[in-house]
C-alpha cells in the first residue's frame, strides 16, 4: 500500500490554518478555482477574490499560491484565500478565546460580519476573529433572503452563537441554532414524518432547495434531491416552481422541516446491485486512489448489468446515469499489483455495500495454472 500511495498523484499532507500553499489549478468555474495542493483534499478559492485581469488569465494547469483559511470545510475541501488572515497566532490567544468559550457555555448571541462564501458555508469575523458558519448551521431568515445565491450575504451582519472552540487548532465554529420563536416551533410540529407534502421553491442554493410549505419553511439538502449525485440544482429547478417532497424530520432548533425528494421513489441501486453476483468478473476504469482504497467506475457492458437499467430518473446525473456503477477495492486487498488512475482493469465482485451504494471489489488474478482467485 505504501508503494501504491507513493505512485499516487495525491500526497497525504496535514495543513494548518494560515499556511501558505502552492497548487495547480485542476478546474475553473464561474465562481471558484479548484486546486490540487498536494493534500488528501482539493483546495477551493473564490474567483472574486482575484484581480479582474488575473481572473481571466488563469487556466487549468497554472500554478498558484494561496493561504489556508480552513484545513477542512463541511464539504471536506480545503478553503483557501488570496491573502493570509491577519495575525492568527497573536489574535487567537488569551482573552479572546476565553470570551468565545464563555459565549459557548452560556449559549449567548454574538454579532459578526460575513467575509467570504464557499461551498461549505460562510467565513465570518466576530470580535475581530475569523470563524466558520457551516451551511447546515445557517438560519432560514438568511437562506430565504438570498434567493439564487449566497453571495449577497457578503458584508452583511448576522447574529450567531458559538458551536465549537478549538484553541489548539485555531478552530472557531458558529451556528444560528436556537434562534426560533415559540410560534414557529408550533407550526412545524403540525408536519408528520414520512408524509408527502407540496411546496414552492423560494431559494436555490449550492447545497439545497429552500421550500415554502404554506408559510412554513422546508429544506431539501442537495444530497436528498436525487439518489444520484447532482452538481447544479439551478439547471434542474427554478424559483417559484412547485414540487413534491417527503418529510424526513422536524428541526425545532432551526424552525424548519427537513425534506427529501429522492425518498418519494425507490433507490435504483437496489435493483442494479442485484445484477452483480459475488465472484463475477467485471471491468472498470480507476478514477481515484486514496489511502483507504481504489475507486473504480464499472463498465456496464460487462457482468450481468445492462445499461437500460441505469436510466431511472430525469435527475440521474451521477455514475448510474452515465452508464457506470461505482466499485471500490479496499486497501487491504490491493497486494502487489500496480494501479494507476485512468487505467482499465478487470476485477472480481466481492459484495454489495447498499449503505455506500457501491460494489466492493477484489483483485482479478490469473496464476500460471490458469486459476482465478481473490
Amino acid at each position: 500500500m505504501e508503494r501504491l500511495l507513493a505512485s499516487s498523484p495525491k500526497k497525504i499532507t496535514r495543513l494548518n490554518r494560515g499556511e501558505k500553499v502552492e497548487g495547480e489549478i485542476v478546474a475553473k468555474g464561474k465562481k471558484e478555482l479548484i486546486l490540487d495542493i498536494g493534500s488528501k483534499a482539493e483546495g477551493v478559492l473564490q474567483i472574486r477574490d482575484l484581480p479582474k485581469d488575473q481572473q481571466e488569465a488563469l487556466k487549468p494547469g497554472d500554478k498558484f499560491e494561496a493561504f489556508v483559511v480552513l484545513p477542512e470545510n463541511e464539504s471536506g475541501q480545503v478553503t483557501l484565500a488570496l491573502h493570509q488572515a491577519s495575525g492568527p497566532s497573536q489574535k487567537y490567544k488569551g482573552a479572546n478565546w476565553a470570551k468565545f468559550q464563555n459565549a459557548l457555555n452560556k449559549k449567548s448571541k454574538l454579532q459578526g460580519k460575513v467575509l467570504e462564501i464557499n461551498k461549505g458555508g460562510l467565513i465570518m469575523e466576530v470580535e475581530g476573529i475569523r470563524g466558520f458558519l457551516p451551511n447546515s448551521q445557517v438560519g432560514f431568515e438568511a437562506l430565504v433572503s438570498v434567493k439564487q445565491g449566497l453571495e449577497t450575504l457578503v458584508d452583511q451582519t448576522m447574529n450567531v452563537t458559538v458551536a465549537e472552540v478549538d484553541t489548539q487548532n485555531n478552530r472557531l465554529i458558529f451556528s444560528q441554532r436556537g434562534q426560533v420563536s415559540p410560534d414557529l416551533i408550533e407550526k412545524i410540529k403540525k408536519f408528520k414524518q414520512n408524509t408527502k407534502v407540496r411546496g414552492k421553491i423560494v431559494a436555490i442554493l449550492p447545497f439545497g432547495l429552500v421550500i415554502d410549505l404554506d408559510g412554513t419553511e422546508g429544506l431539501v439538502f442537495i444530497s436528498d434531491v436525487s439518489w444520484e449525485k447532482v452538481e447544479d440544482l439551478g439547471s434542474i429547478y427554478q424559483v417559484g416552481q412547485e414540487i413534491d417532497s417527503q418529510v424526513l424530520s422536524l428541526d425545532e432548533d432551526f424552525g424548519r422541516v427537513n425534506l427529501s425528494i429522492k425518498h418519494l421513489s425507490e433507490d435504483p441501486f437496489i435493483k442494479i446491485s442485484a445484477k452483480y453476483p459475488a465472484d463475477e468478473m467485471i471491468k472498470g476504469e480507476i478514477t481515484e486512489i486514496t489511502n483507504t482504497g481504489i475507486v473504480v467506475k464499472l463498465d456496464p457492458s460487462t457482468g450481468s448489468t445492462t445499461s437500460t437499467m441505469l436510466s431511472t430518473s430525469p435527475l440521474t446525473t451521477g455514475s448510474l446515469g452515465t452508464g457506470g456503477v461505482e466499485g471500490f477495492l479496499p486497501a487491504s486487498k490491493i497486494g502487489d499489483t500496480r494501479y494507476e488512475v485512468g487505467s482499465s482493469m478487470s476485477f472480481l465482485v466481492d459484495g454489495v455495500d447498499k449503505n455506500k451504494r457501491r460494489i466492493n471489489l477484489a483483485p482479478f488474478i490469473t496464476t500460471t495454472a490458469g486459476l482465478i482467485y481473490k
